[in-house]
C-alpha cells in the first residue's frame, strides 16, 4: 500500500513539473516523511501551482492517513507482545542455553534467580514456568505460564526443548517426579537438578530421568542446629552464591589424570580451598584424604569467594 501510494505521488508530482522533488529519490523520500509524521520543516516543498494542488488535496491527506495507520497497526502490535508476555503466554522454543525453573514460590523463586546470577556460571537467559497467574517476574527473567507444568506445549514455550539448565521445584514430590520425566522426553541433554521431600521419590527420580536430586535436609539442620550451634548458618552460607564464600565445583578436562596433591595446591594459589572430589557427576563425593589420581571427568569442589573462571580453571588442570 505505501509502495502504491509513494508510486502514483511520485508520478503525480513529475506531471506537475516538480523536478527538486522527484529528481532526487532522497528528497522525495524526506519530503513524504516529513509530511506523514506532521513534523513539515519545509526546507523541501513543492514550488508549482500544480504541484501545490497534488500535496494539498492528494499528498497530505494520504501521507497522514497511511501514517496513522502504520503507527497504529505497529502500536497494536507492540501492546499484544507485552500483554501476551505479562499473561505469560510468550514463546521461547528457539531459545538456546537457557536456565529455566519450573514451579514459583515468590520469595524463594526469588532467592534462587539471586544465586543463579551470582554463581557468575553464564546464566543469561532465565525462564520461570509457572501454573499460577499472579507472578512477581524478578528482573532479568521471564514468565511463562500453564495450566499443568509437565505439558508439553508449557514446556516447549518455557524453552526447555534446548535448555541447558533445568531446576525443577514444585509444590508435591508427585507433580516434581512428572514434571522431570516431562522434561526428559524433550531434552535429554540439560543438566536437570530437582527438590524432594521424601528420598525414594528422589531416588527414582534420579534413576528413571537421570537428574540430580536434592532431598530435604530440614530434620538433620535442625538436630545440627541443637547439636552445633551456627552449624546450619554455615550450611546456608556456603551453599548461597551470594554469600562470601562459596561451594563451586570444576571438572577435571581433557584426557590426561591429574595429582589430587596438585590441584590442591594450585586451587589454593588461586585463592580457594578444595574440599571434595567425585569420581564423576552425581557420585558422593571424598573428603580428605583424597585419592592420589583424579582422572577425567572427576569432579573437584571448592570453597572460594568467586567461581574461578574458565582460564584460571583451565591453568590449575595443567598445573596438575
Amino acid at each position: 500500500m505505501v509502495i502504491l501510494y509513494l508510486s502514483i505521488s511520485w508520478i503525480l508530482f513529475f506531471i506537475a513539473g516538480e523536478d527538486a522533488l522527484v529528481g532526487d529519490w532522497v528528497n522525495f523520500i524526506y519530503f513524504a516523511s516529513t509530511t506523514a509524521s506532521t513534523v513539515g520543516y519545509g526546507d523541501v516543498s513543492p514550488s508549482t501551482t500544480q504541484g501545490r494542488l497534488v500535496a494539498a488535496l492528494w499528498f497530505f491527506p494520504g501521507a497522514v492517513l497511511i501514517f496513522t495507520a502504520i503507527l497504529s497497526k505497529l502500536a497494536g502490535f507492540v501492546l499484544e507482545r507485552v500483554r501476551r508476555m505479562s499473561e505469560g503466554l510468550g514463546d521461547f522454543d528457539d531459545l538456546k542455553g537457557a536456565t529455566v525453573i519450573i514451579g514459583y514460590q515468590a520469595e524463594r523463586t526469588s532467592r534462587m534467580i539471586s544465586d543463579i546470577v551470582a554463581g557468575q556460571d553464564d546464566d543469561k537467559d532465565i525462564v520461570i514456568l509457572s501454573d499460577h497467574k499472579n507472578v512477581q517476574i524478578p528482573e532479568g527473567a521471564q514468565f511463562v505460564h500453564s495450566e499443568r507444568l509437565d505439558a508439553e506445549d508449557g514446556l516447549h514455550r518455557a524453552a526447555i526443548r534446548r535448555a541447558a539448565k533445568v531446576l525443577v521445584y514444585t509444590e508435591t514430590d508427585a507433580q516434581t517426579f512428572n514434571v522431570c520425566l516431562a522434561v526428559r522426553e524433550i531434552n535429554s541433554d540439560a543438566v536437570v537438578a530437582a527438590y524432594f521431600l521424601d528420598k525414594n521419590t528422589a531416588s527414582r527420580a534420579e534413576k528413571f530421568a537421570n537428574i540430580r536430586a536434592i532431598v530435604s535436609t530440614s530434620t538433620e539442620m535442625l538436630v545440627r542446629a541443637v547439636q552445633d550451634p551456627g552449624a546450619g548458618l554455615v550450611l546456608m552460607a556456603l551453599s548461597a552464591a551470594g554469600y562470601k564464600s562459596t561451594i563451586y565445583s570444576g571438572l577435571v578436562s581433557g584426557s590426561k589424570e591429574v595429582f589430587s596433591r596438585g590441584v590442591e595446591e594450585a586451587i589454593r594459589k588461586s585463592g580457594a580451598t578444595l574440599i571434595a572430589v567425585g569420581e564423576s557427576s552425581g557420585v558422593e563425593p571424598t573428603f580428605s584424604p583424597f585419592p592420589k589420581i583424579l582422572k577425567p571427568g572427576a569432579v573437584i569442589f571448592y570453597i572460594a569467594k568467586f567461581r574461578l573462571d574458565a582460564v584460571t580453571w583451565d591453568e590449575i588442570i595443567h598445573r596438575a
